[in-house]
């Protein structure tokens, strides 16, 4: 064991302890398909940022390298991740996706167990509060009947007990792992008999829980690799427990202790692995041919329009609008350029066609009837997986970023890639008066539950990123920045600090180590079993 410290070491050689205790009644996952002393490595992938953040990142590259046998779990057609990912030390297995949620609807005590956890975090967490209140909210209790206003008083009580006993939490999750492992993920344990799980998430993915709690049925160590900044606040009391976490930074580490349970010689800080190229050298880059590129004026300045998950935010393309309005009032410099960078949610598909074709068609028309402004698509691998990009995505956000003058997003991870590179930064935190798209508004479509979520006021008390609150501090924030960039350079630099992770530029490899390190020691401890030693 190296690299990361003692605590995870002594962690492991415990976890060597339990497998071996349990090995009365299990059999040691020794064996089928398993290539010499190998070890295997079993990697639950439910979606595209999953197959980013995990495959398209050193993470795997470290495991191939080290001749780490892989078996890459996803829950939908598997061709096209062994058309990518297969090789001689890497297969493709599957779970669909429609038994893990036709089991998820099995039985009313589940579904209570699911609606108790996710608004259950430890301690007191503004963004587990604020989802309960939209849950309220498009339940209509207002108008429910006796029935229902009855239950519903009956679980916030449990919710709220459960936020203050520790004891309450473990033992609700107890419970919902012992009762609900669906017999399809045991079947894939018993198939390929892993050394190691890694997930993506605590269990907070539907699918992740299923395979998390199917691989510790049989006494298989477990990995999660936490996949964004905010999903130790914001996806409610983990589905299943893991055995080692490694997280993005100090803070999340704390969050994982405190709010979700985990203990902490169990978790490992390893810093961004999808952030790793934003450090490296690029030095075939060319700004002006970039930009050419894309359709762009590279004599102009660019301003980046992110938009925001389309799911939680129904403005998006008003804030191309209005920024459009303002070049040709003058109130922007008119050697200004919008390029609108879709978000890759937008990309959810049903039945093989988008969810949200009518809002791609806005701002295909914004492009077409303003002359600023510019579209770019992310590069959409499949139309099953969701949110699946090429892996060049990576680098072309990176060069996108350094291409740009102002950032303009709405409380966005790209606040943190955007500071790495020292863009200014406006976050928008309004909605506007009418709407162009036919959008389906409910509960969660209020910015002031994005404004205070844990996560981005953590992002915000650096002070790096102009907030603004209507459309006219809105285009005075881009006018400002586009004025003097050196504005707000030392909030982004505490940005960077606190939310980049450590391991800059070599965080996927040390993630894909640690993981391969864990797994070889738990192998040893088999083969050491297995020869009588």
């Amino acid at each position: 064991m190296k690299n990361y410290g003692q605590a995870a070491a002594n962690r492991a050689n415990a976890l060597t302890a339990r497998i071996a205790r349990s090995e009365a009644t299990q059999s040691p996952p020794t064996a089928r398909g398993r290539r010499g002393g190998a070890a295997k490595i079993l990697i639950a992938v439910h979606q595209g940022f999953s197959v980013r953040y995990l495959l398209q990142t050193d993470i795997l590259r470290a495991l191939r390298a080290a001749d780490t046998d892989v078996v890459l779990l996803c829950q939908d057609d598997p061709a096209p991740l062994r058309a990518r990912f297969g090789a001689a030390n890497v297969v493709v297995d599957c779970v669909p996706a429609i038994e893990s949620r036709a089991y998820q609807r099995h039985g009313p005590l589940q579904r209570l167990l699911i609606f108790v956890r996710h608004y259950a975090l430890g301690g007191s967490v503004q963004t587990a509060e604020d989802h309960y209140q939209i849950a309220r909210k498009n339940a209509a209790l207002d108008r429910a009947g006796l029935r229902t206003r009855i239950n519903h008083g009956i679980l916030r009580a449990v919710v709220l007990a459960a936020r203050k006993c520790r004891s309450l939490r473990r033992g609700l999750l107890a419970l919902e792992s012992r009762l609900y492992v669906p017999q399809a993920h045991l079947e894939v344990m018993e198939r390929h008999r892993p050394d190691m799980v890694v997930t993506s998430s605590l269990g907070t993915f539907n699918f992740d829980q299923y395979v998390m709690r199917a691989a510790r049925r049989r006494a298989i160590p477990v990995t999660t690799v936490v996949l964004s900044w905010d999903n130790t606040t914001s996806l409610g009391y983990p589905g299943a427990r893991a055995d080692h976490v490694i997280a993005w930074t100090e803070e999340m580490r704390r969050e994982l202790i405190e709010y979700n349970d985990v203990p902490s010689e169990s978790v490992i800080v390893g810093g961004v692995a999808h952030f790793d190229g934003y450090y490296r050298p690029d030095p075939d880059f060319d700004r002006d041919a970039f930009l050419t590129g894309l359709g762009l004026d590279p004599r102009k300045r660019t301003i980046l329009v992110a938009t925001k998950a389309p799911s939680a935010y129904a403005y998006n393309p008003n804030l191309a609008r209005n920024l459009a309005e303002a070049i040709e009032a003058g109130e922007l410099p008119p050697d200004c350029q919008i390029l609108i960078r879709v978000h890759p949610l937008h990309y959810r598909f049903r039945d093989g066609n988008p969810v949200y074709g009518e809002l791609l068609e806005t701002y295909r028309w914004l492009a077409t009837r303003y002359p600023s402004v510019f579209l770019n698509e992310p590069d959409i691998q499949s139309d099953r997986l969701d949110f699946d990009m090429a892996e060049e995505e990576i680098r072309f956000l990176m060069r996108l970023l350094k291409a740009t003058d102002v950032l303009v997003n709405v409380f966005s991870t790209l606040n943190i890639e955007g500071a790495i590179f020292d863009v200014p930064l406006v976050n928008v935190s309004f909605e506007d008066d009418e709407l162009l798209y036919p959008a389906q508004l409910d509960a969660r479509f209020d910015i002031m539950i994005d404004w205070r979520a844990t996560h981005n006021q953590r992002l915000l008390s650096c002070g790096g990123c102009r907030t603004v609150w209507n459309r006219a501090e809105m285009v005075s924030a881009v006018r400002d920045y586009l004025a003097n960039p050196a504005l707000d350079q030392a909030g982004r630099r505490r940005i960077v600090a606190q939310e980049a992770g450590p391991q800059q530029g070599e965080a996927g490899r040390f993630i894909g180590s640690a993981i391969r390190d864990l797994a070889e020691n738990i192998r040893a401890a088999h083969e050491k079993r297995a020869h009588g030693a």
